[in-house]
């Protein structure tokens, strides 16, 4: 059996990721857009203006699902979860909205 990727793996690995690196605050990288710097991990710069995380999340979170959409197998996910893969991306946003509760308040 050769190997291929799996969307419904990578859909499910994707939301899981991103709860995670948003509960973590750890993206691969910060963009300053005033300096046009992009900062690499966890550390954070000081006077240079707010960061924008959105694109490292993004980032860390396609590497991690791209790589075990690639590595796990089709077979491994079971019928039922395949059709119904829109229910982990509702939770995700489930969980954002979660973790953003001090916006709303």
């Amino acid at each position: 059996m050769k190997p291929g990727f799996s969307p419904s793996i990578f859909a499910i690995a994707f939301c899981g990721t991103y709860i995670a690196v948003f509960a973590l605050n750890s993206p691969l990288f910060r963009y300053y857009p005033l300096h046009g710097d992009f900062n690499w991990g966890r550390q954070e710069l000081t006077g240079v203006g707010p960061a924008i995380t959105w694109y490292g999340m993004l980032a860390a979170s396609g590497i991690v699902a791209s790589l075990l959409a690639v590595c796990i197998p089709e077979r491994g996910v079971d019928k039922l979860v395949r059709n119904n893969v829109w229910l982990f991306a509702c939770a995700a946003m489930l969980a954002c909205v979660f973790l953003l509760r001090n916006l709303f308040a």
